[in-house]
């Protein structure tokens, strides 16, 4: 391991950059470190980036900033220790080497655009987690196959599963209230199947546009805003239909 290889704050808290020819093939986070700070690895900021195939993160940190690891392309593995309670936007943006990443239960947010044009085939969710929300395009274009949203989560933001192309089965659980404005899943075209649950009342507009293999969507009766009539997902006055959608 290069000796000086990091910048960090006097406090030892806050991992601020790579130093300039410093990437190596495994590059260990310090212990004490409890914030990587916005595009720290980011590809740009260093030469030898393109070295660069895993990271090992100490336990204790809690915050991975903005574009912390932006466009990282060979970063192949990273752990994400289990005192981690926020990933902020962009910090894995364009990753392709990342093909599996596991959850910790004390994460709370994952930030905008935070895993788009990552090659994520495996997405694990802790149980019990304290996930609330997955923000916008957080992991757009991914090519998951399935996906269990875990229970807790409240909110999905706009396209936060947009063209993910291979994804054919999505499991909700009940307690998500609501699909934040535009296209939660818009052109995933091999979905197949989603559940609505009971708490679900807000699909926002267009969830499913473009899901041309979609044929199975179960709604729980219990549901006050949707039901299934006739094959079609409407409004549980009927008045609206919601899916297959009519422009």
């Amino acid at each position: 391991m290069a000796e000086n290889m990091f910048e960090i704050s006097p406090d030892g808290k806050t991992l601020k950059v790579v130093a300039i020819g410093k990437y190596e093939e495994t590059m260990v986070v310090p212990d004490g470190v409890q914030k990587i700070a916005k595009m720290a690895f980011r590809k740009n900021h260093g030469y030898g980036g393109d070295r660069m195939r895993k990271v090992v993160l100490p336990d204790g940190l809690k915050t991975i900033g903005i574009h912390a690891f932006g466009k990282c392309a060979t970063l192949e593995s990273v752990n994400l220790p289990d005192t981690l309670t926020k990933i902020e936007d962009e910090a894995f943006i364009g990753c392709k080497g990342l093909t599996t990443i596991s959850f910790p239960a004390k994460l709370k947010s994952i930030g905008s655009w935070a895993f788009s044009g990552c090659q994520l085939q495996t997405i694990e969710f802790a149980e019990g987690g304290k996930l609330t929300e997955i923000g916008e395009r957080a992991f757009k274009g991914v090519p998951i196959s399935t996906l269990t949203i875990p229970k807790g989560v409240k909110k999905l933001d706009s396209w936060a599963f947009a063209d993910c192309k291979n994804l054919k089965t999505v499991v909700l659980p009940e307690g998500i209230e609501l699909f934040d404005r535009f296209e939660i899943f818009g052109d995933c075209e091999a979905l197949e199947t989603i559940n609505i649950p009971a708490s679900l009342t807000n699909l926002g507009y267009k969830a499913f546009k473009g899901c041309t293999s979609l044929k199975n969507i179960t709604v729980d009766p219990a549901n006050p805003a949707y039901v299934m009539k006739d094959g079609k997902l409407m409004t549980k006055d009927l008045k609206t239909q919601i899916f297959p959608i009519v422009d």
